[in-house]
């Protein structure tokens, strides 16, 4: 009896819930007639599309007031900050961690990897469109205004024509692709660069304030920069160190803006009894 009332419970179980996925006598499917299925579908429909429409518009709002060239934040007191970092070249992206320089004067392919970074950095100092031979006064600040570079500055151009950045000075001092750098006569070149912020210019030390270890080099409108081992060992390896240019990085490539083809300044450093 037991297991009778077990089937008979069952089988109207199934019953019921056959019916409530369709109902041949009210025309329902889920417990809905297809007008009701018809008008919940063209609801929800209705409702969505209007919320992405909402949604689309507040992001076109939103976009609306943001430039792709100068971000709204930046300089003092924002996640920028006001001081740029320094990078160095060659890089390798194949070992991003290491700052160490290793390789033998007599064993090519020790060093291939650093003078193949240099040629692949260095190449796009090459391309000269948008860019402008700076002299005398001349500099990228003539173009700066709230962030932006702005051909209409200069009368007469309407295009952004960067300062251009000459590698010829580097290869007269020693530095050039033709010795791979220095590398091969054992005496490397490394590249140092000042990362690029918007908005930042060097500000000139006052005459007498000037820290007596630049002090010879150190020009105005310059950002003169000074390297050392940070060890006694470190130092004593290091040995001297040639500047190219002497003076650093000239200011006249600042400030920094969304360009066409910026050609970002850097100064050399030439390792003349590295050991």
């Amino acid at each position: 009896l037991m297991n009778g009332r077990g089937k008979a419970n069952g089988a109207v179980g199934d019953q019921t819930f056959s019916k409530f996925l369709f109902n041949k006598d009210k025309g329902t499917c889920l417990g809905r007639t297809a007008k009701s299925w018809v008008q919940i579908l063209a609801f929800y429909l209705v409702f969505y599309s209007l919320l992405i429409a909402f949604w689309i518009g507040c992001l076109a709002i939103f976009l609306s007031t943001l430039d792709e060239k100068v971000p709204r934040y930046y300089g003092k007191g924002t996640i920028i900050g006001v001081n740029p970092g320094v990078g160095y070249q060659p890089w390798l992206l194949d070992d991003p961690d290491s700052t160490l320089i290793r390789f033998n004067i007599r064993d090519k392919s020790s060093y291939q990897k650093y003078v193949d970074t240099l040629d692949k950095y260095l190449s796009k100092y090459s391309n000269l469109t948008a860019t402008r031979k700076c002299v005398g006064n001349q500099s990228n600040a003539q173009l700066f205004m709230d962030g932006s570079a702005r051909p209409e500055i200069l009368s007469g151009d309407d295009t952004v024509k960067s300062c251009r950045f000459e590698l010829d000075k580097f290869s007269r001092a020693g530095c050039g692709k033709n010795i791979s750098y220095g590398f091969s006569e054992g005496k490397p070149c490394v590249i140092l660069t000042l990362n690029r912020l918007i908005g930042w210019m060097p500000i000139d030390y006052a005459p007498d304030s000037v820290p007596e270890i630049i002090k010879e080099r150190y020009k105005p409108n310059f950002v003169t920069l000074k390297c050392d081992g940070t060890s006694d060992i470190d130092k004593e390896h290091v040995g001297n160190v040639k500047y190219i240019p002497e003076a650093g990085i000239d200011g006249k490539y600042y400030p920094y803006a969304v360009m066409p083809n910026y050609q970002q300044p850097f100064v050399s450093l030439f390792f003349l009894m590295v050991q």
